[in-house]
């Protein structure tokens, strides 16, 4: 292996996570168990600072992000001038407000008057038929939020789909600080014949399924399309779109985004069915892929400080073998 590939591989998204994250998440939940709300967010300033000092390589990532969202004409609506330090720390405190707002959100602390939803009528449709379907997230808002907000407002049975091997412990972690009975996280780096069969059958019975659609796989699988994001090729996991035409059920895409104080849980028709055929499978995959990285990079330019990937995203330009950081 190259050195080129050994830093790749080091900084893989999983592995980044992997960094003590556990630990990390124990010692917040003892700090908001005993502090509360309002002395958990006064002792995170100086915790996200350090990281923004220290973590040089999610600062450099950040400010590469923001950089080319600058570089879209929607973008520049977001950032006048072009992003500097300032807007990369206030990225990142916009990841420890996310953090504080998902343990309030599984504490139960987030009720109806903090939520609106839009387009909740394609969501309401797809329920009264009895049957569930896929939900396509991603890192952009709070995902916890959604899960938590999610079984009490609209009375959801959601299993959420995991690559990290903390699954159970997060589990465990998560009903410490409020019971979600109604969610499952199920870790499964790749999804098997047997995996494939309890989803289906809980769609069939009304649950639903929840999978990220902008994190690569972490066995480095071959299931990775490549589609124009922010003006440069970007990876993205096929896997939520072959998932979608083994479930045989409908897919929205789901986002959650805080803004002036209450979260906007928004949902989009995808496709009522994915079918891949063997023949058009490539196509179909590509065209699913760019689909998705479209409607990402558009919410990601209205709310860019809500995007929390702080790794190189687009990694090698997989054309030139160079690194794709505008920054460096």
């Amino acid at each position: 292996m190259s050195q080129s590939d050994q830093r790749n591989n080091s900084s893989h998204w999983a592995r980044l996570e992997e960094r003590g994250v556990y630990v990390g998440l124990r010692i917040m939940l003892w700090t908001y168990r005993v502090l509360g709300r309002r002395g958990f967010s006064l002792l995170m300033y100086p915790v996200i600072g350090y990281f923004f000092i220290f973590d040089s390589e999610a600062r450099r990532s950040s400010r590469a992000f923001l950089t080319r969202v600058h570089a879209t004409p929607l973008g520049r609506k977001t950032f006048i001038d072009k992003p500097g330090l300032r807007q990369s720390y206030h990225h990142f405190l916009s990841f420890g407000e996310a953090i504080l707002d998902k343990l309030w959100a599984w504490a139960g602390g987030i009720g109806e008057d903090d939520i609106i939803y839009e387009n909740r009528e394609i969501f309401d449709e797809l329920q009264l038929s009895g049957r569930g379907g896929l939900l396509i997230a991603s890192h952009l808002g709070n995902m916890e939020v959604c899960r938590a907000l999610g079984q009490l407002s609209l009375g959801l049975k959601l299993n959420v789909l995991v690559h990290t091997k903390h699954a159970p412990n997060f589990n465990r972690l998560l009903n410490q600080v409020g019971p979600a009975s109604s969610v499952s996280l199920i870790q499964t780096p790749e999804v098997s014949p047997a995996t494939a069969m309890m989803l289906h059958n809980r769609i069939a019975q009304g649950e639903f399924v929840v999978i990220v659609g902008d994190r690569t796989p972490v066995n480095q699988s071959p299931r990775q399309g490549w589609a124009p994001f922010f003006g440069q090729p970007a990876p993205f996991p096929q896997g939520p779109f072959i998932l979608a035409s083994i479930l045989e059920c409908p897919v929205q895409l789901i986002f959650c985004i805080k803004r002036a104080g209450q979260h906007h849980i928004i949902f989009e028709n995808f496709s009522n069915l994915i079918n891949i055929p063997r023949r058009n499978r490539t196509k179909i995959l590509d065209e699913c892929v760019a689909t998705y990285a479209t409607r990402l990079e558009y919410y990601c330019s209205k709310d860019p400080l809500q995007w929390f990937n702080f790794f190189d995203f687009w990694g090698l330009d997989r054309t030139t073998g160079k690194n794709s950081n505008p920054i460096e």
